[in-house]
């Protein structure tokens, strides 16, 4: 479904600098991939890179038998709208615009408004943003609402692919719990799902745990995930 091969990429200061290079990953089907990894080892540019919203020095990413870098801006803006479902960390929502109004944008112009009216309110509930929040700006909400609307935005098109990144970080064991439940009923439903997280409960969730570490990313046991992660706090 998703297939990383040999994924390198760098930054530049001053000189470039390699923040991971030769990056394999198999994504399957109905799988939860989580990874984990210490502040700056590159996790949210690997998840960029895997959206098409970056590119890599190297390497190929097909979703799908798709060379998400061998398409045009467009084109891989488009997969992205309509094929995968990203929680952003710092959450990304349009300041001017409301909630609810934050969730439909993505599909606005390929589906009616009342279809998707419906279809938002129904992830926000489940997502635990009630009817009073619908219509205010996201400067009216604290952080953890802002990342439920982000994730209810995210589920919108139904993607085969959803990609976290610290998708529970600003949430409450309650509303953790519930993003949770989500994730694991989409799993069910046969999407993909990888998700970057400093949280062990979290982690543990997937079927398999990658640490991205000294350029690196190498699967580690469910029972090293603990260990991991006091080491990269």
């Amino acid at each position: 479904m998703l297939t990383l091969t040999n994924i390198k990429k760098s930054v530049s200061q001053h000189t470039d600098v390699v923040l991971f290079r030769n990056i394999s990953l198999q994504l399957r089907v109905g799988e939860w991939v989580s990874i984990v990894g210490p502040s700056g080892a590159g996790k949210t540019t690997l998840l960029n890179c895997i959206a098409g919203i970056q590119g890599g020095d190297q390497g190929s990413i097909e979703l799908d038998g798709m060379e998400i870098h061998q398409l045009t801006n467009d084109e891989r803006s488009n997969v992205r709208r309509l094929h995968i479902g990203f929680v952003f960390q710092d959450f990304k929502l349009l300041p001017y615009y409301s909630v609810l109004e934050n969730v439909i944008l993505p599909l606005a112009r390929d589906k009616k408004k009342e279809q998707l009216t419906a279809k938002a309110k129904s992830l926000l509930e489940q997502v635990g943003i009630g009817e009073g929040y619908y219509h205010r700006l996201p400067s009216a909400l604290s952080g953890g609402e802002k990342q439920r609307v982000a994730i209810a935005r995210a589920l919108i098109n139904d993607p085969k692919l959803i990609i976290c990144d610290e998708p529970t970080g600003n949430l409450d064991n309650d509303n953790k719990g519930q993003v949770l439940h989500i994730l694991h009923t989409l799993k069910q439903k046969e999407h993909a799902i990888i998700v970057v997280t400093h949280d062990e409960e979290v982690a543990r969730e997937g079927d398999r745990i990658y640490e991205l570490k000294n350029h690196s990313l190498n699967e580690v046991g469910v029972k090293d995930v603990r260990d991991k992660l006091e080491e990269n706090s």
